[in-house]
């Protein structure tokens, strides 16, 4: 698969920012982790700016530079929340945890993972005007719109009239093809998840092998998994693009499903839930309480994941420690 041409140009902010925020704390932090660990992650830094400046840049370097961008956006967030934290930390199996945080006698384990890689290249997709009046619905679904040849005239007025009837009355995992006037696939909606709002959310289809997306994350996690130090809470966070939310939520949580079990929100008349096909489903894998998604860009922030509340003690400082610096 070629490279984005503005993948360097994505890049090159978060690797300014992080640069400035290790520069401007490096004394202060050095008494809260090794100072050799820091002037090494300062070193490789300034040797991935110089990377990304340049118009050589390999594939290999551009990967290095995310995996490590995903490295100290969370070594960074732990030690502006006082952390002390320890990196590359051997676990009884001989695996390694990427970095241990202590604060206050709390203790969490993290384990930083990327996400796979198809999804680090959102597609620079737009949704016509003409779609956006889908947006007038009053259904609270979120919309997946593929366009593959444009529409024009009455071909795209057709298609408007059949796809206002589809949202309408469309559920989660439906979906709508429009052909052309030569019978070729033109575009396609696909309802992929329930919205937080009243009226239909239409968003263009960054991945269009989303499916194929969540088991890829899954793998990820089961990775992270496989890493846990024992007797201690663990985090997986799981950095890509911004487009990797949504599958990395269905891999952790399930997908979509109707439930007819619970009471639907005020106004409408389904309710929706995740189903068993989770990497948190039922009781599997119940060591694992806590995960994290964030995105790899300037000024962007970790969406925490938080399967249930801690019956211990010493667990519950630790999740309350997840909390305060990952939320």
């Amino acid at each position: 698969m070629s490279r984005r041409p503005d993948d360097r140009t994505a890049l090159r902010p978060l690797m300014a920012e992080l640069s400035g925020r290790f520069e401007r704390s490096d004394r202060a932090w050095r008494r809260l982790m090794d100072p050799k660990v820091l002037a090494r992650f300062r070193r490789e830094v300034d040797e991935t700016e110089e990377h990304l400046r340049s118009t050589q840049c390999s594939d290999a370097q551009l990967d290095r530079a995310r995996s490590l961008a995903a490295e100290l956006l969370v070594a960074a967030r732990l030690l502006e929340s006082g952390c002390e934290v320890e990196h590359e930390v051997r676990t009884p199996s001989g695996r390694h945890v990427d970095f241990r945080a202590r604060r206050e006698g709390a203790v969490l384990c993290i384990h930083v993972k990327r996400a796979p890689h198809p999804t680090l290249r959102d597609a620079q997709a737009v949704v016509p005007a003409s779609w956006r009046t889908l947006e007038t619905v009053d259904r609270g679904l979120v919309v997946a719109l593929a366009l593959a040849r444009n529409l024009r005239g009455r071909a795209l007025l057709a298609a408007l009239d059949e796809a206002f009837a589809f949202v309408e009355q469309a559920q989660v995992g439906d979906e709508i093809s429009f052909r052309d006037a030569e019978a070729r696939t033109a575009a396609k909606l696909r309802v992929i998840a329930p919205s937080t709002g009243r009226k239909v959310e239409l968003v263009p289809d960054l991945s269009a092998s989303f499916d194929d997306h969540v088991p890829r994350f899954q793998a990820t996690l089961r990775k992270g998994f496989a890493q846990f130090m024992p007797r201690s809470e663990n985090l997986i966070v799981v950095c890509g693009s911004s487009g990797g939310i949504e599958p990395f939520a269905t891999a952790l949580l399930g997908s979509h499903i109707e439930r007819w079990d619970r009471r639907p929100r005020a106004g409408e008349l389904v309710a929706y839930g995740r189903g068993g096909d989770g990497f948190w489903a039922g009781s599997m894998r119940n060591q694992s309480r806590l995960a994290a998604y964030w995105a790899l860009a300037a000024g962007s922030g970790p969406l925490l994941f938080l399967r249930e509340s801690g019956t211990r003690a010493s667990t519950s400082r630790a999740v309350q420690l997840a909390r305060s610096v990952f939320a």
